[in-house]
C-alpha cells in the first residue's frame, strides 16, 4: 500500500465522519498496483460533513483553501480563498477544498496572493509520495445512495460506490471514471493525458455490471454525445 494512502487513513480514521480515497489513487487501489504517478491526492467526504472535515483538517494543522471561479472565467482559472473561520460564508458554496501540509506549499502548487486572502495558482510537476496535499471533494448522499449528479439523478448504491482494500475505503472505479469524463478532464492539457491513461487502464478491469453503470451514467450526463470518449469506452 502506498505511503500517502496509509497516512491518509491514519489521519482520517478517527475523525468521526465518513470518507473515501478518490481520484487516481483509488484506481490504484482497485487495480492493486500503481497505474501511473500522481500529482495530487483526493479524498471525498459527504456534503453534511463538509464543515466538520475542513474544521478537522484546520485543527490538525493543515491550512485550507476553498476553490471557486470568477464569473465568466474558464474552469482552468480557479481562485482560492484561504479559510480562516469555518463559519465564513465566502467558502460555503465551494465543492472543493485544498488542504496543504505546512512548509509544503511552495513545492506543491504555486499559490500567488492576489488580495486579502484570495489566491490564484499555477500547477507544477509533482509526484505524490507522502501525504502533503489533500484535495477534498464534496459529494452528496441520500439514504443508501451516493449522488453524483443531483440535477439529473445519477446515483449509485453506497455499498457499490464505496469499496475497501485492507480496511481503507475508496471510491469505486466507475464513479471515478465518470467524474473524469467531464469537459475539464477531456480538454485541460495537463489533465487530459492522465484521463485517457486511466480509462485505458481501468476499463478492461471492470465487471459487466460496473461497465454498464458507467456507460448508462455517461449517456445520461451527455445525451448529445461525448466523441472524445468513444474509443476509450469500448476497450
Amino acid at each position: 500500500m502506498f505511503n500517502a494512502i496509509i497516512q491518509a487513513h491514519d489521519l482520517f480514521k478517527t475523525a468521526g465522519f465518513d470518507y473515501a480515497i478518490c481520484g487516481g489513487f483509488s484506481l490504484d487501489m482497485f487495480a492493486g498496483k500503481e497505474l501511473r504517478t500522481h500529482g495530487d491526492f483526493d479524498i471525498v467526504v459527504f456534503k453534511e460533513d463538509k464543515h466538520r472535515a475542513v474544521n478537522f483538517l484546520m485543527n490538525s494543522g493543515w491550512p485550507a483553501y476553498g476553490r471557486f471561479m470568477e464569473e465568466g472565467k474558464p474552469a482552468t482559472q480557479y481562485l482560492f480563498y484561504k479559510i480562516k473561520d469555518i463559519t465564513d460564508s465566502l467558502w460555503d458554496d465551494c465543492k472543493n477544498v485544498w488542504a496543504i501540509k505546512p512548509h509544503c506549499l511552495p513545492e506543491m502548487y504555486k499559490l500567488d496572493r492576489l488580495q486579502g486572502e484570495v489566491y490564484s495558482y499555477k500547477p507544477c510537476e509533482w509526484r505524490v509520495q507522502d501525504l502533503e496535499f489533500i484535495e477534498l471533494e464534496i459529494d452528496a448522499r441520500e439514504g443508501n445512495d451516493f449522488v453524483l449528479k443531483e440535477n439529473i439523478r445519477i446515483t449509485r448504491q453506497l455499498d457499490k460506490a464505496i469499496l475497501y482494500r485492507d480496511g481503507i475505503p475508496y471510491l469505486a472505479p466507475e464513479i471515478v471514471l465518470f467524474y473524469k469524463s467531464d469537459l475539464f478532464s477531456s480538454t485541460h492539457p495537463y489533465v487530459k493525458p492522465k484521463t485517457k491513461h486511466d480509462f485505458k487502464a481501468i476499463m478492461p478491469l471492470l465487471s459487466d455490471e460496473r461497465r454498464k453503470w458507467l456507460l448508462d451514467a455517461i449517456h445520461a450526463a451527455y445525451p448529445d454525445g461525448y466523441g472524445w470518449l468513444d474509443g476509450l469506452l469500448n476497450i
